[in-house]
């Protein structure tokens, strides 16, 4: 192994974003891309890896030295012990979850759906334990005073992001799911000001676009709000206002019960600093 072993694909992310701000653009392009895909890393060849991330096999080299590596195959080592790792946790989970199917019905079991219930209250009990109202008194001050609210999120990320445009539509006329139209996200994002607002959620395992997208919105001033389940997450580092969730789940997906209910009540605040212009847009789409 080389200079410093790291272990997992978390340790890696560690390195990513301690070391971010002295990367070279190239580089930082290269890491973002680690970070959102080490499956890709851990399964396919150099050349592969550097051409699905649109960069020079020398460059994804000079990564692995910048975080610790002697090689780039040490980078790939750590990047297939972590997906190994993933692996038996998910079949762990698989077992798990058939133990629990075989419970249903019997007296002392409380199979599945109880099981799974629980967990869900468990993660809505920490994040009402943990929530800074303060933090989330301002997030809500931000979109609501913003210009225009850009909304960003891939996979699961991205269906929550589509439902907070759906409420806010029935209030406001400025909030838009980037791309949702055929635009160019990083073209849209690019355009915004410091008086707008962007607001993304971010989940495992972090797709490299969102990651792309949280950088640009940086560099325009824009207030960023970021829900996510670590503080690890690329999009930690750069939030304005930054909400961490948790996803934990006795299945072999994450809960998205915690997200929901944090962007739900988010929304009740915005439209409720809104005021009465809000209120009437309201009244008007449900009587249409």
């Amino acid at each position: 192994m080389g200079k410093r072993q790291l272990q997992t694909v978390e340790s890696i992310q560690d390195r990513v974003m301690t070391r971010m701000d002295e990367l070279s653009p190239k580089l930082r392009s290269a890491a973002e891309f680690v970070v959102a895909h080490p499956d890709e890393v851990a399964t396919r060849t150099l050349r592969q890896v550097a051409k699905a991330a649109k960069l020079t096999p020398p460059t994804l080299s000079r990564l692995a030295r910048a975080l610790d590596c002697d090689t780039y195959e040490d980078l790939r080592e750590i990047c297939r012990g972590e997906l190994k790792r993933r692996n038996r946790v998910l079949a762990d989970k698989a077992q798990e979850l058939l133990q629990l199917s075989s419970g249903n019905g019997q007296a002392g079991k409380p199979g599945v759906f109880l099981v799974q219930a629980r967990s869900a209250m468990e993660n809505v009990q920490e994040l009402m334990e943990t929530i800074e109202l303060d933090r989330l008194r301002a997030a809500a001050d931000a979109l609501a005073n913003a210009r225009k609210v850009v909304l960003l999120g891939a996979t699961s990320g991205l269906a929550m992001v589509s439902y907070f445009r759906c409420m806010a539509s029935m209030a406001f006329d400025n909030w838009r799911v980037a791309g949702a139209d055929g635009a160019f996200w990083a073209t849209e994002i690019a355009k915004l000001g410091p008086e707008d607002a962007v607001f993304f959620v971010s989940l495992r395992p972090y797709a490299d676009q969102p990651v792309r997208a949280a950088r640009i919105a940086a560099e325009t001033g824009a207030q960023i709000i970021a829900v996510t389940d670590s503080l690890k997450s690329p999009h930690a580092r750069v939030a304005t206002h930054c909400f961490i969730v948790e996803t934990q789940s006795p299945q072999f997906f994450p809960s998205h019960v915690a997200p929901l209910v944090l962007i739900e009540g988010l929304m009740g605040m915005v439209v409720r600093r809104a005021g009465k212009q809000a209120a009437a847009r309201i009244q008007s789409s449900e009587s249409t």
